[in-house]
């Protein structure tokens, strides 16, 4: 690590962001409290060496993005002194570790001059997951998607592998699009333009099967940004269209590849549709390597007076008028439009499985205005201070709707309101909005505007989605937010002292300890869960008693040590063993379960009446309370 730090490799920044955002896509996109405990171990430790071994003074802005990451993490750690879900409350700490150690250790090892190889092995990181996603699909169908405990009807259908949520794996793809055109638009050189266009030819089609609508409103949102702030705009978007024509066209050939678009009639079937579109995308990409040759040629050969790009803007605006008037009035004006809309919101998506492109299209927020009231409904419980970090799944569970099992929000921003109040979202958002006030500067960098369109495209799906709790992407959006800071960066600053690198050096120090007892942890309660479900007790009752031992204030431990105890007929010890879990968390309805079955009459009873209370709706209530 010396020698990485001290020898400046141009590599080095985007190779550990790259990797990192690799990997936890692997590990279920970093999903699980042990997918961020190595990984905020990794951070925090490159963090602590880059301090030791020598780093420079950081500009206001590059400060004030993990500054600002820290002061949220730190606001929802103090939430325990309220959180009506210490566990989970611990765990979201947890999780802002990474976001914490990756944004401290980019900063301090990136420069300007190495924007480019952050974005490029970024990209290059995304490109290589959607591409094992797409193989998935096109070569073993019949294996399943690995999805995510979800209520979607459509899980079996909808492409997740490896992160194993598909809106996730969605917007991943997303932002690998706008770096990708970003490159394929302003990449240095000819074979790098050429590499870019041809990846492209396989992003989209992996976007497609996700089916997920948040990351093409996304992608158009980031679309748009990157338009918007480039300098020659009309000549980038007929350059735009120009390098996703193949890529366009691949969508479309895999819209009409109908085994691997629905339940297949036979995996044979499917198969040899994947393998007929495996070709069509190889030969696509192909021709889309060749796209920035002959746009360069072209470019060469065509010059567009003023005058005439003057007559395309107009008539392009006039069309873009037509086709919004023509569909106000198709739609009986804006009222009833919006009614429309609201109304289209509220309904269920369509299947899969009885029409892709209708899914696509549909207005459906499958269920979100649900999730969304009921966290409206924690912050007036709750309106100061909010329910504490990670409270948001056990307040659904009392007040929900319907028997959803949700556990987040689906929104970052509406989800910290309610669970961390006003200054936890004023927090989370100035963390965010940090990397806008680099733009200005950052212009001057031919691949900025790639970088805040694949930024923006992430907080507007962050906004409906719950892609906070897959680290592989938040930390893929931070690495494009950590670019602009670096592109608007002037001359290289000072090396720090002495002083605050020892400083430096003990803080990430002390975070990284800290972060591995809660792996050591995490993987104890885990390994615990696993041997249960592989019916294997004795182990089950191992690793939950060192998880206890290393999770003193979670009931977690307690819960799976008497789920083992249970499961080899230790009645009385097991539940002593729910009763001491209850001791640090009476807010648990599933140790309040656990304890109903191991128990009868009077206790039993009122046991029952706890689960009735935190959870209503429980099929487990239910199936229990007629069985008796």
């Amino acid at each position: 690590m010396a020698g990485l730090v001290s020898g400046r490799p141009e590599v080095a920044p985007g190779l550990l962001a790259a990797l990192v955002v690799a990997a936890l896509a692997a590990d279920a996109g970093g999903y699980s409290p042990t997918s961020w405990g190595w990984s905020s171990i990794v951070l925090l430790l490159a963090a602590a060496l880059t301090f030791a071994f020598g780093s420079r003074r950081l500009a206001p802005l590059e400060l004030a993005l993990p500054a600002l990451l820290a002061a949220f993490a730190a606001w929802g750690w103090l939430s325990l002194l309220w959180s009506s879900d210490v566990s989970e409350t611990v765990h979201e700490g947890e999780r802002m570790l990474v976001y914490v150690g990756g944004a401290t250790t980019l900063v301090l090892l990136g420069r300007r001059s190495r924007v480019e190889s952050i974005l490029a092995l970024l990209a290059a990181a995304i490109t290589s997951i959607c591409a094992y996603a797409l193989a998935t699909r096109l070569f073993t169908p019949g294996s399943g998607a690995y999805q995510v405990v979800s209520v979607d009807p459509d899980t079996a259908l909808r492409l997740a592998r490896p992160l194993g949520y598909a809106n996730a794996l969605g917007a991943l793809a997303a932002l690998g699009i706008l770096l990708l055109l970003g490159f394929a638009l302003r990449g240095k050189s000819v074979v790098a333009r050429a590499l870019a266009s041809a990846a492209l030819v396989l992003l989209f089609p992996t976007l497609y099967f996700t089916y997920g609508r948040g990351a093409w409103l996304a992608l158009a949102a980031g679309l748009m940004v990157l338009v918007a702030i480039e300098r020659g705009r009309l000549g980038t978007l007929v350059r735009l269209l120009a390098l996703t024509a193949p890529a366009a066209l691949a969508v479309v050939l895999a819209s009409r590849a109908h085994e691997l678009t629905r339940v297949p009639a036979s995996v044979a079937a499917a198969t040899r549709d994947g393998h007929r579109l495996a070709v069509a995308i190889a030969v696509l990409g192909l021709v889309a390597a060749l796209v920035p040759l002959g746009l360069d040629r072209v470019e060469r050969r065509l010059v567009f007076g003023a005058s005439l790009r003057r007559a395309i803007v107009v008539t392009l605006a006039v069309v873009l008028a037509g086709a919004a008037a023509t569909a106000l009035v198709r739609l009986g004006g804006p009222q009833a439009a919006a009614r429309r809309a609201y109304h289209a919101f509220n309904a269920p998506a369509p299947l899969v499985k009885q029409d892709t492109s209708e899914r696509l299209f549909s207005l459906s927020g499958n269920s979100r205005s649900e999730y969304w009231r009921v966290a409206w409904r924690e912050h007036e419980h709750h309106p100061w201070l909010g329910g504490g970090a990670g409270s948001y799944q056990r307040f659904w569970l009392a007040y929900r709707p319907s028997a959803l099992p949700v556990r987040n929000a689906h929104s970052l921003y509406l989800q910290t309101f309610a669970e961390l109040g006003p200054l936890g979202l004023a927090l989370v958002v100035c963390a965010l909005a940090v990397p806008f006030g680099a733009v200005r500067d950052a212009r001057r960098h031919p691949l900025a505007p790639a970088a805040l369109g694949a930024y923006v495209a992430y907080l507007l799906h962050a906004g409906i989605d719950w892609d906070w709790e897959m680290t592989a992407v938040t930390l893929a959006a931070l690495t494009c937010g950590v670019a602009l800071l670096l592109a608007a960066r002037g001359e290289e600053a000072q090396p720090l002292g002495r002083g605050s690198r020892v400083v430096g050096a003990v803080v990430a120090a002390v975070l990284c300890m800290l972060a591995l007892l809660g792996f050591v942890g995490n993987r104890a309660a885990a390994a615990a869960s696993e041997a249960l479900d592989r019916a294997n007790p004795s182990a089950a009752e191992t690793q939950a008693q060192r998880a206890r031992r290393w999770e003193p204030w979670s009931p977690e431990p307690w819960r799976l040590l008497g789920e083992a105890q249970l499961e080899v007929g230790k009645i009385d010890q097991a539940k002593r063993s729910f009763r001491h879990g209850l001791g640090k968390d009476s807010g648990d309805w599933e140790l309040w379960l656990d304890l109903a079955l191991s128990s009868s009459g009077r206790e039993r009873r009122a046991a029952l009446w706890h689960v009735s209370r935190l959870n209503p709706l429980s099929p487990e209530l239910k199936e229990l309370r007629g069985s008796l």
